[in-house]
């Protein structure tokens, strides 16, 4: 894998969430569930600007992975907040510069990416500017492999 410094404009999402344990997503695989059922409602969202699915996730203040719940969303972007279906929520991020990562490979070990890029993001001149982090799964196949960016907000060290 490699880093890319990307840009993304502000954005808002309109999803499903749930709220887990780290350990316990590793143990029953909620957050592919909670995949299954967004993508059969998905056509409920209106204002939908593309259909690909995105995965956010959003850790609460001093995240701890042994202790603390995070908040997971699967969702699309949208243009708006207008018609929100019931069961989901509305979310809005802001412009922020990412360290961007592309995985390809098994989605049993996807969270590799995210190991890597935590320790790039330490081992670089950049830091972590938010609480949260993003997922697009590319490509999923049958035989159990996908190809998905991963991108953490981030700001230089100063």
């Amino acid at each position: 894998m490699e880093t890319r410094i990307v840009e993304k404009d502000s954005f808002k999402v309109i999803g499903m969430t749930l709220e887990t344990l780290l350990k316990d997503e590793r143990e029953q695989r909620n957050i592919p569930k909670l995949f299954d059922a967004f993508a059969k409602r998905v056509a409920e969202i209106g204002n939908r600007e593309n259909d690909r699915p995105i995965g956010i996730f959003i850790d609460p203040p001093n995240y701890n992975p042994n202790s603390d719940k995070f908040k997971w969303i699967a969702g699309v972007e949208v243009s708006d907040d207008k018609v929100v279906p019931e069961g989901m929520e509305f979310f809005s991020f802001p412009k922020h510069t990412y360290a961007s990562t592309t995985y390809r490979g098994s989605a049993d070990v996807a969270h590799q990416a995210y190991n890597y890029l935590y320790q790039w993001v330490r081992e670089s001149e950049y830091k972590l500017a938010d609480s949260f982090g993003i997922e697009q799964v590319l490509e999923s196949n049958d035989d159990g492999t996908v190809v998905m960016d991963l991108m953490f907000p981030v700001i230089g060290k100063r």
